[in-house]
């Protein structure tokens, strides 16, 4: 069994609209910016799942219900779970008019009320599949088993001897035969009895019994006994505690056993869990794990250097995280009768973990699922490196727009199989990091990458400062993404989403305007001139604008390339020059002297533009030096210094920085 769809309405920052969140067996992932809504449901889960009296860690209150901006207080919340692969016996919730017809769902509703006393209060109705009225038991509630790891959780603590502890609750459900408890708790009797034996033992009851022989005269008469803890399971099972053992030990040229560890080493030097070093011999602790041939005598060696242990509080964070969630994970694989779905809540998976600690703990999590199926993980996150490796179709991703908040399942998106495929190969860290952007700049290649953030801040609309994440497509393949943020509900999921695309005119072989792939430079003439000016855009680059047109996103085209589009001023024309001719010394010059003896500006750019398609290894360093300069010029201008030949940013970059940034009004394209 397992949470297939959960809406949430007049809940904290969520309205009476509401959002609905899709989620899918193993691993899923709530993400967003900062205050979009991740923590709010994840409290609204463990309101749900935390009903039985017992079991209760999180309480509804008045505080909870949501307030609109205008200061109106919703005068109810409710929240709606939806199951899939719900047992028949659970016959409560199950709902046969599901789709699959193993679903089931029930519905939990909080209302304002005055009691007798003119007070203001809090209370629920519970119901399962079908209308109110139809009331749930707690063996729906005990049916799934759900644990919460905070975002600031003190994975110490939890781990310290308590009743509750981790530990206590794992060797529980371990151990659940009788006989093993009696046996353990037997052995503790007899520690208990060989301890009491001890005569600094017998003292020390013997000093406190004595000294309560004064205090109570013989009106009392009371006497104590002393020794371990109460010989019950409960007991040891309370008693446990967790330290770390060292994972390499040191067998130094001066211990006794160092013959016979040398001896070792040089008969397994392909083994990587024994090192040698100027100090002597290193053994990773685990080769006592499996079956070995080291000597006994050895072994007890490497057993007990392994035994100099040290406490929890002197490991890191973020491994003593690893120590509690494996605890957890643990727990939850264990069988337990009447249990169907096993549901880890956890925010911020990633906290005091290093990126590639990250990659393994989503592994971890992965496998946890694989080894039994009705594990079911939903996390919250900040962080590009998990959002890079969980599957496309189990991320919600939260984001606000005009003032609302709203969640987007990726499972409910336009996105098609092949889509999918490419994004789930192509989503790196990098570009993952878009999902906690504000807008999102998507260009097809390095030197609109380089380019645009110069472009930015010398329009003063730096990209940092507007939360706006430029994504480099490598390709002109931007139809997943659009796909990937919009649905058949929402155009676009982000507020502000922008393309630069060159519109690739006079590319088809069969058209009037194609350009010949061949000519170079010195191939200029007036009909490529014309055709430049006048083509249409490609075919590619028209499906793109009308892709976009219906998901809400903005398409922002260069006249053919963005180098031929750079070339819009005479100052321009020079940089450009200047940056080929640091590119190719003996060519540069030559390409010069062409610019020279031409007149118009279209001219000018033809001629450069037919030099770096022939040669377009050059579009780097070329975007380098121009960006350099942009960057160069805009420090000039704050210190209010005159600029020659100054960089002109042409029209169609200024509109998709502004689109993404902040609305602009300048002149219209010529």
């Amino acid at each position: 069994m397992y949470l297939k769809k959960f809406i949430i309405k007049n809940f904290r920052i969520f309205d009476e609209a509401g959002i609905e969140l899709i989620f899918n067996k193993g691993i899923n992932a709530i993400i967003g910016e900062n205050n979009s809504g991740k923590s709010s449901i994840i409290d609204a889960l463990r309101i749900v799942f935390s009903t039985v009296t017992y079991k209760k860690d999180i309480f509804f209150s008045k505080a909870d219900f949501h307030v609109s901006e205008d200061g109106t207080v919703a005068n109810y919340a409710q929240f709606d779970v939806y199951l899939e692969d719900v047992p028949l016996r659970m016959i409560e919730i199950w709902n046969p008019q599901s789709d699959s017809g193993k679903g089931g769902d029930f519905h939990i509703r909080f209302e304002k009320y005055i009691s007798p006393s003119g007070a203001e209060k809090v209370r629920s109705v519970y119901w399962g599949f079908g209308t109110e009225g139809n009331p749930l038991s707690s063996d729906t509630f005990e049916a799934i088993d759900m644990v919460f790891l905070g975002a600031l959780r003190d994975s110490e603590n939890e781990m310290r001897p308590s009743r509750n502890s981790k530990l206590a609750q794992l060797l529980r459900n371990l151990v659940s035969g009788e006989d093993v408890r009696e046996e353990l708790v037997q052995i503790l009797i007899d520690a208990n009895n060989s301890l009491l034996r001890k005569e600094q033992l017998k003292k020390t009851r013997n000093t406190i019994n004595q000294n309560l022989a004064r205090i109570e005269q013989e009106f009392l008469n009371q006497q104590i006994d002393i020794g371990l803890v109460e010989p019950r399971f409960d007991s040891i099972a309370s008693s446990l505690r967790a330290w770390v053992k060292p994972k390499w030990i040191l067998i130094n040229k001066d211990d006794s056993v160092y013959e016979q560890a040398y001896a070792y080493f040089q008969s397994h030097t392909d083994l990587r869990k024994i090192q040698k070093d100027t100090k002597g011999i290193y053994f990773e602790i685990s080769i006592l794990d499996g079956e070995t041939d080291i000597e006994q005598e050895l072994a007890d060696r490497i057993s007990e250097l392994a035994n100099k242990s040290f406490e929890l509080y002197q490991n890191g964070l973020g491994y003593n995280n690893l120590l509690y969630m494996s605890a957890v994970l643990g727990d939850m694989a264990i069988e337990k009768g009447g249990v169907y779905q096993n549901l880890l809540l956890v925010e911020e998976p990633e906290a005091h973990l290093h990126p590639q600690l990250q990659e393994l703990v989503h592994n971890f999590l992965s496998d946890a699922n694989k080894n039994d199926s009705n594990i079911q993980i939903i996390y919250t996150s900040h962080s590009p490196t998990l959002a890079s490796k969980i599957d496309i179709e189990n991320i919600n991703l939260l984001y606000e727009y005009g003032h609302k908040k709203y969640c987007l399942p990726f499972s409910q998106t336009n996105l098609t199989e092949e889509n999918k495929k490419y994004l789930q190969r192509y989503l790196d860290v990098t570009k993952s990091q878009m999902f906690f952007a504000r807008g999102i700049l998507f260009v097809e290649g390095i030197s609109e990458a380089i380019l645009l953030p110069a472009m930015a801040k010398a329009l003063d609309r730096p990209f940092e400062k507007y939360a706006v994440e430029l994504v480099n497509v490598d390709s002109v393949a931007f139809a997943p993404f659009v796909n990937l943020l919009s649905s058949d509900k929402v155009n676009t999921c982000f507020s502000k989403v922008s393309i630069i695309t060159d519109d690739d005119r006079c590319a088809k072989k069969n058209e009037n305007d194609y350009i010949d792939k061949n000519y170079d430079y010195d191939d200029i003439s007036s009909e490529i001139v014309t055709n430049l000016q006048n083509g249409q855009p490609s075919d590619r680059c028209n499906d793109l604008t009308t892709l976009c047109s219906g998901a809400g996103i903005n398409v922002f085209t260069a006249s053919k390339t963005l180098e031929y589009a750079l070339c819009c001023s005479e100052d321009n024309i020079y940089h450009m020059i200047e940056a080929l001719k640091k590119c190719y010394t003996s060519l540069g010059p030559r390409l010069e002297a062409k610019i020279a003896l031409l007149s118009s500006l279209s001219e000018k750019a033809a001629c450069i533009w037919l030099f770096i398609r022939a040669r377009d290894k050059c579009k780097g360093e070329v975007a380098q030096y121009i960006s350099q300069v942009i960057c160069e010029q805009h420090e000039l201008k704050k210190n209010g210094k005159q600029i020659e030949k100054e960089f002109v940013i042409p029209e169609y970059l200024k509109k998709a920085i502004y689109s993404v940034t902040e609305e602009y009004h300048g002149r219209e394209n010529d």
